[in-house]
Order: structure tokens, then C-alpha cells, then sequence
């Protein structure tokens, strides 16, 4: 899967006259019909789980969704029409450090121990691939 990603980020500097809404919208599109599939395909009940979720639970992934993913790749592909790929892509791996401070910060989700480790991953990952280079 690593490997897809950083294909799928080399080659998105070479989209870059496309309008970063539509990209962003195929890419949105095809991922939610993929995993959809695979969720009803190994999970099953996908459907009836979807109507059972509460409001709290709507709310976040609607935060996830719109601030923390399709901001994050709408800045990425525009970002990648004046810079160069391994100066953009430290700043979006970070994505999910911003996306648990502002979910701490806007609904009061404490982070949990894997989540803390996650994301002293993800920084210290970020720091290392800069530090090589």
C-alpha cells in the first residue's frame, strides 16, 4: 500500500493542470466505492451500521472527512503546481496530527495511548525523512 501512495504522489505532480476540485473529486469518489465494497464485502451489515450511527458519530467523520482529508488534499494538489514533491509532502503526512488536535480541540476527543504512539510515529517519521535529505 505504501508503495501505491507515494506512486500516487510522484504522479500527482504531473496533474497538475487539472483543477485540484477535480481530482480531489475522483479520488474521493473512487475511494468511497472501493471501501464500500470491501466494508460490505468482509464486514457485512455496512448498510444497517450506517443508519445506527448517532449524531456525535456523523459529526466526526464529517470533520475527519471535510477539514482534515479533503483540505489537506485540496492544499496538497494545489501546492504541487509551484513546488516540488519532497518539499509538499512532509507537511501533509502531518495531516493526521492536525486532524487529532483539532478533534481534541473542537469536540473535546482525548486521545487514547495508540493514538498518542500514532502520532509520535508519524512526526518522527516526517523529521527523519527531512533530516536525510
Amino acid at each position: 500500500m505504501s508503495f501505491f501512495y507515494a506512486l500516487a504522489q510522484v504522479f500527482s505532480r504531473y496533474l497538475k493542470e487539472l483543477d485540484v476540485k477535480f481530482t480531489n473529486a475522483f479520488m474521493g469518489l473512487v475511494g468511497c466505492i472501493v471501501l464500500l465494497f470491501l466494508s460490505i464485502l468482509f464486514e457485512g451489515n455496512t448498510i444497517l451500521h450506517l443508519k445506527n450511527m448517532n449524531t456525535n458519530a456523523w459529526m466526526l467523520a464529517l470533520h475527519h472527512g471535510v477539514l482534515c482529508s479533503l483540505m489537506g488534499h485540496m492544499s496538497m494538489f494545489y501546492l504541487y503546481k509551484f513546488y516540488p514533491v519532497g518539499q509538499v509532502l512532509p507537511f501533509y503526512a502531518l495531516f493526521p496530527i492536525f486532524g487529532i488536535i483539532l478533534s481534541f480541540f473542537i469536540f473535546g476527543e482525548i486521545p487514547t495511548v495508540m493514538i498518542v504512539i500514532g502520532g509520535i510515529i508519524v512526526i518522527t517519521s516526517v523529521f527523519l525523512l527531512q533530516k536525510t535529505r
